[in-house]
């Protein structure tokens, strides 16, 4: 499908809104409901569910370029609201919609950070799904465009709202295992193989143009679509980027990590070997810091937890003292000769807390009260792009954190950036 907006035209809106002094709609009261548009109909299904039931706000808009998928989402939303939202099929026509104060962004990762920026200039505000970036350097233009335009944007590592995090990082401060000198991240799933197919006609109702939007032009293939585009470079981050973020982003927000100072890598497709898969299943990751190791595993082809351990996914500290597990459900202290320390279990699923912060803080305009900020978000994605890097590199790759480029490889250096597709380049900030 042929864009319907130029590029030009585009700029002109964004600019045009971006200079506008008002906060969402003119007049908005902190008393009314936000108005939430979701981008996507994955991950975005759940992010319609909860913006379309919370008390505060109301989804007014779903926008998928796949109509079918799309409809359904409206459908479902009807069935549970009552109240049917339009589907649009370009997001960027609701930039300029002044019905509109957020934009939920759970689109194929390639689109996250240009999606939120063009948002931000729009003066809308943006929950995005993690990781909020395809690359580093369009990541950090994300968190200069929400500081600019000064805009509400909250990442999708939704583990933050459960209750348990900050009561563990208290004992972590007060010293429960004395200094830590090592955090391992672990991310174990069961992921199926993807079977070789060939390239086909676009489906009817796809608007794959849109799709592929700032990403390479490409035949359509059912390997880089719903769901699959994970496993591509080109449109996705592996499940480094996808799952483990999770976990990647639990163990940095622990301690107040940002960037290291070194990354290594070691990956393979062991369990997906020989399938149209291009990112590993399997991967061990150290990114260093000055007085830290951070180790990230990765096992796509486990259909069991690790021995111990309640979770599939958790994070463990090791300190020098004794050692802290921690998962969604909670956490436990362990001393030598396994002796136990503090500990706290429940039960923990996906609540409320996450969206409604949001929501809440688009209402106040307290971006300090954010559980998940995106520059929070930029940091934990930008881990994983570098994880990603090493993989792809095949070396140890030296970062300097505050030009966030890597020392004296310009091949490392050009996968923390990509060519956009002329007409979807990324906006100035």
């Amino acid at each position: 499908m042929k864009s319907t907006m130029t590029r030009r035209e585009l700029l002109k809106t964004s600019t045009a809104l971006a200079g506008a002094a008002a906060v969402g709609r003119a007049g908005a009261s902190p008393n009314e409901k936000v108005h939430v548009a979701v981008l996507g109909s994955g991950r975005g299904r759940t992010l319609a569910r909860w913006f379309a039931t919370l008390p505060e706000s109301e989804l007014v808009a779903v926008c998928d370029v796949d109509e079918t998928r799309g409809n359904q989402l409206c459908a479902h939303i009807e069935e549970l609201t009552g109240k049917r939202p339009p589907l649009v099929v370009d997001f960027r026509k609701l930039l300029d919609d002044k019905n509109v104060d957020a934009l939920g962004v759970a689109t194929p990762d390639h689109w996250h950070a240009p999606a939120t920026i063009m948002a931000c200039q729009a003066g809308k505000d943006v929950y995005v799904e993690k990781p909020c970036s395809h690359n580093v350097s369009e990541g950090r233009l994300a968190v200069q465009a929400a500081r600019k335009y000064k805009r509400i944007v909250q990442h999708g590592t939704n583990l933050r709202a459960a209750p348990h995090y900050q009561e563990a990082w208290a004992l972590l401060r007060k010293g429960v295992i004395g200094k830590v000198m090592m955090v391992k991240a672990i991310n174990n799933q069961r992921r199926r193989p993807q079977p070789i197919r060939d390239d086909e006609a676009v489906p009817a109702g796809v608007h794959y143009d849109l799709w592929l939007g700032p990403g390479p032009k490409r035949p359509f293939n059912r390997n880089r679509f719903h769901g699959t585009w994970h496993w591509t470079w080109d449109f996705g981050t592996g499940d480094l980027g996808n799952d483990g973020v999770h976990q990647v982003d639990i163990g940095r927000w622990a301690l107040g990590l940002k960037a290291p100072k070194a990354v290594s890598c070691s990956g393979a497709k062991l369990g997906s070997k020989g399938d149209a898969q291009e990112t590993p299943d399997t991967m061990v990751v150290t990114w260093e810091y000055d007085d830290l190791l951070y180790v990230f595993e990765q096992r796509d082809f486990t259909p069991y937890r690790m021995p111990g351990h309640r979770q599939d996914n958790d994070n463990i500290f090791y300190g020098d003292e004794g050692y802290m597990i921690v998962d969604r459900d909670g956490y436990s202290v362990f001393y030598k000769d396994e002796v136990k320390g503090p500990a706290y279990y429940k039960k923990w699923v996906d609540t409320e807390g996450h969206y409604k912060n949001f929501i809440d803080c688009v209402k106040s305009r307290k971006s300090e009260n954010l559980i998940a900020d995106i520059e929070e978000g930029h940091y934990s994605s930008l881990l994983c792009h570098l994880g990603n890097a090493a993989y792809r590199t095949g070396r140890r790759l030296e970062f300097d954190a505050k030009k966030e480029q890597f020392v004296g490889d310009a091949e490392a250096n050009g996968l923390l950036t990509r060519e956009y597709r002329k007409g979807f380049e990324l906006p100035r900030v």
